[in-house]
């Protein structure tokens, strides 16, 4: 079954494009009408004799045709990642207003446009403490001491600050980082502690602070994260993992949000090749995308992420060929 995405400023223009490009046997899976125009998707049968010869073109990761318009390659691989279908949708209409030939660079362009991205940099003029806040098994623990290893190598001097000493456990993981790291890790029990702690830091001190692992519909929970983040300035950043139910993403970051949370960092993106649980969590949430995290190992650290890097993630080679040739059929207006 092959899919294309047709938008044109009537319904009888893309009626006739319709047809021109796909024939009669085509089928109108969808229709709307967006601020664009009218929006078509079909759907046809491929079958062998309709494939070019080979030579002519290579196939991608999801075996289709790699001359087909950019715009059904965005298509085809946003929906091997399960995204919601509203936000599905703005991505393939923020792809078609890009105008590349290209699909990996409509794909970067589009989510540019849809999302904010907002690296975190280790500069000593950005001295706000930062306070990972998520769910239990987010990655909280190893991001705090990734971002400790990468401020370390940075000449930075880091003040590691714990606040999650109920969990098992939770204190001697990030204490055996911080030995090997040769830094201090301090304690903060109730609000007032951590107040003094952040008081005691030098002026110039990266100050990183872990939390205990919350459930987000639990108001109790939330309430007390919360008034850790208010008793001081600080930045709270959300970290999820990759992967996951696309809903439960959603409706988790939302919560989250409610703490002030501008960005998130997405762990584990090693262990997953479905994406739409990150984007949807970063849509309803209006969140920006900060770093992501590929593997488990502190010294391999965080990578900022951007819109091509996010692009490539959806779109991995060898299914993101560039175009070597415009496509005479299926031109949009």
């Amino acid at each position: 079954m092959r899919l294309r995405t047709l938008i044109a400023p009537t319904m009888v223009q893309a009626m006739d494009m319709l047809r021109r490009e796909l024939g009669e046997d085509a089928i109108i899976v969808s229709s709307e009408t967006t601020e664009h125009g009218v929006k078509l998707v079909a759907a046809i049968e491929e079958v062998e004799d309709d494939l070019p010869t080979v030579g002519q073109v290579s196939l991608d990761t999801y075996g289709h045709a790699s001359d087909e318009d950019p715009i059904d390659l965005v298509h085809e691989a946003l929906m091997a990642h399960g995204l919601p279908n509203r936000l599905l949708e703005r991505l393939i209409d923020a792809s078609f207003l890009v105008g590349a030939d290209d699909p990996l660079e409509a794909l970067a362009g589009a989510l540019a446009g849809t999302f904010n991205f907002k690296p975190l940099i280790i500069d000593k003029r950005i001295n706000q403490p930062l306070m990972l806040v998520g769910a239990p098994g987010a990655g909280k623990t190893v991001g705090v001491a990734k971002l400790a290893f990468r401020a370390v190598m940075a000449g930075r001097s880091v003040r590691l600050i714990t606040t999650d000493t109920i969990r098992a456990g939770g204190i001697e993981q990030l204490d055996a980082f911080a030995r090997l790291m040769k830094l201090p890790l301090q304690t903060a029990e109730t609000e007032k502690q951590l107040v003094r702690l952040i008081e005691a830091a030098a002026p110039d001190d990266y100050i990183l602070i872990d939390t205990p692992g919350v459930n987000p519909y639990a108001p109790r929970d939330m309430a007390e994260i919360q008034g850790l983040a208010r008793s001081i300035s600080v930045e709270p950043l959300l970290v999820i993992a990759g992967g996951g139910d696309v809903v439960d993403a959603m409706e988790q970051s939302y919560e989250f949000a409610r703490l002030g949370v501008g960005r998130v960092l997405v762990t584990r993106l090693d262990m997953v090749r479905r994406l739409g649980s990150m984007l949807a969590a970063a849509d309803a949430a209006a969140v920006a995308f900060a770093d992501y995290s590929m593997t488990p190992s502190v010294a391999d650290g965080l990578n900022p992420l951007d819109p091509m890097g996010l692009a490539r993630m959806l779109m991995p080679e060898p299914s993101a060929v560039t175009l070597t040739q415009s496509v005479s059929q299926g031109a949009r207006p």
